[in-house]
């Protein structure tokens, strides 16, 4: 029988209980003094014991590839067990800010630009994932964090598994089978097949963006955001029904949006097509059409200037926009290298704009991409000036004021 939850002044294990901070259905949050760390943590305990080896083994396994995610955009998984009790355990950030429906008012439309720099920051956090097969699969306005600078963290990947393994996970019961996630972010595919793709996240992502938008629930646009959510909150058929069989209005077609950017307006509707392979294929893909509307159609992202210079001889110089950048000789790379001397994608550059630096991300442990001249095999965040060797390639950045 699993013992009492811990209190304030209680070890687990190494960890000594500060106080709850919060709880959700299958587990209590807890900040904690956890040793080697200069700051305090937050424990996310299970309620229960796990007694189930499979699910021990799965569940420990994909927290291990989140905690190789480093991006600032991500709430960073510092350790993870099974205790003594048979809970599992995860140690992470413990951040200041507050849940995105806490920080906004979902009842007034966020202004444009605001409500797209936020979800841009929201893919730049998931587009890691996505590299790593893992779709979170929970994307909702509570599982976005806005801390006191604005930064955005994706929060609880407690839904999130490989998305190439078939199964369901979750507690909300639909006709016939278990739905993962809440009835309200929920995406169609989950329908009919129980096999998620990172398209399911940019779905959510965009029905969290048209809400702040409109101040609208999603197809439900006669009555309040609050109004709709508190009336349909015990009965999940609505929202599913609508996924399924319902288009959204076009944002235009509100009166306060009438002057929307049409890039935004087009790109929010094609994130929400019922078929999961008309949508951007993830979040990194969002990002990059996120990053160019706020550049070019709502004026508050700067770009940079990428120089590359080719080995034989010449250089072409192209825009860096903030997002997720696949460098390589693939037909789909973002920053395309010449097929001589390169090799399908060799590292991703991630950029959130200033006044942050890029980071960039070799893809294999070889000698292939260097920083100021010495061998990277992890994400390293560049300093201003720093040359990039991607290959035989050479890519050099500058910034606006440089």
């Amino acid at each position: 029988m699993t013992s009492e939850l811990p209190r304030r002044g209680d070890l687990y294990g190494a960890y000594e209980i500060l106080e709850q901070i919060g709880e959700g259905a299958f587990s209590a949050v807890f900040r904690v003094r956890a040793p080697g760390h200069d700051r305090d943590c937050a424990l996310k305990l299970s309620f229960q014991a796990v007694g189930d080896t499979d699910t021990i083994r799965r569940a420990l396994r994909e927290i291990a590839v989140l905690r190789t995610l480093t991006n600032h955009h991500v709430v960073r998984v510092h350790d993870a067990g099974l205790g003594s009790d048979g809970r599992v355990y995860i140690l992470m950030d413990f951040l200041e800010g507050e849940q995105l429906d806490a920080f906004h008012d979902f009842d007034q439309p966020m202004p444009p630009a605001q409500a797209v720099w936020m979800i841009h920051q929201a893919c730049l956090g998931l587009a890691e994932a996505h590299a790593n097969g893992i779709v979170h699969r929970d994307i909702k306005p509570a599982n976005i964090w806005v801390e006191p600078d604005h930064n955005v963290r994706v929060l609880d990947f407690g839904l999130a598994r490989a998305w190439d393994i078939d199964g369901t996970i979750g507690g909300n019961v639909t006709v016939g089978r278990m739905l993962i996630g809440t009835p309200h972010y929920t995406q169609p595919e989950q329908l009919y097949s129980p096999k998620l793709a990172p398209s399911a996240d940019v779905y959510s992502l965009a029905v969290v963006l048209y809400e702040l938008l409109t101040a609208r629930c999603i197809f439900f646009p006669d009555r309040p955001f609050s109004a709709t959510r508190d009336h349909l909150h015990d009965d999940p058929v609505p929202w599913l029904t609508a996924h399924r069989n319902t288009l959204p209005a076009p944002l235009e077609s509100y009166p306060h949006l009438s002057r929307l950017p049409p890039a935004l307006g087009e790109l929010v509707l094609q994130c929400l097509e019922k078929v999961p392979e008309l949508r951007p294929a993830n979040a990194g893909s969002l990002a990059n059409a996120l990053g160019s509307i706020l550049h070019y159609d709502l004026g508050i992202a700067v770009a940079a200037m990428l120089r590359i210079v080719h080995p034989y001889g010449g250089y072409e110089d192209r825009l860096l926009l903030p997002g997720h950048h696949r460098i390589g000789s693939a037909r789909d790379a973002e920053i395309p290298l010449p097929e001589r001397g390169s090799k399908g994608v060799m590292a991703v550059l991630e950029w959130d704009g200033l006044p942050e630096l890029p980071q960039i991300r070799p893809l294999d442990a070889d000698d292939s991409v260097k920083v100021g001249g010495r061998v990277i095999t992890s994400r390293t965040k560049l300093a201003r000036g720093e040359r990039i060797e991607v290959g035989p390639y050479a890519l050099e950045i500058e910034y606006p004021g440089d």
